[in-house]
């Protein structure tokens, strides 16, 4: 299930506060497995673009739900199908959860401070001044 908000609305889905030690182990291994998620128009993955707001994992009637708020670069963005496809890939592919839950924000709006150390690195590697 994927839901993209209106980039006016300032609401966004938060992380409940009672998450296991097991849901926030599991978290940890889909943020590592977001790594593998590239951005089609930079080839940088969405972890080091700074595009992954926030990473839970919810039970639903016994099965894992990887719950993701992320952004794009832009709100006019046409790849988040592309994107979606990858995480679903990644994550269900690869077993790590059962489902995923992708809603994409808009608050805070995205921007360069939000790019890694190393994706930086691999920025200026391409030949983007960053």
């Amino acid at each position: 299930m994927t839901e993209q908000n209106d980039p006016t609305d300032n609401v966004q889905r938060q992380r409940p506060e009672n998450l296991t030690e097991e849901q926030e182990s599991l978290a940890f291994d889909v943020t590592e497995y977001l790594y593998d998620v590239i951005d089609p128009e930079l080839g940088i993955n969405v972890v080091d673009l700074g595009l992954v707001y926030d990473v839970w994992i919810e039970d639903r009637e016994g099965e894992d739900v990887a719950m993701i708020n992320m952004t794009l670069t832009s709100p006019a963005c046409p790849l988040t199908d592309v994107i979606e496809d990858q995480v679903q890939a990644a994550l269900v592919g690869n077993g790590i959860v059962d489902h995923i839950d992708l809603e994409w924000v808009w608050l805070p709006p995205w921007g360069h401070h939000m790019i890694t150390e190393d994706g930086r690195e691999q920025l200026r590697s391409l030949g983007f001044a960053v």
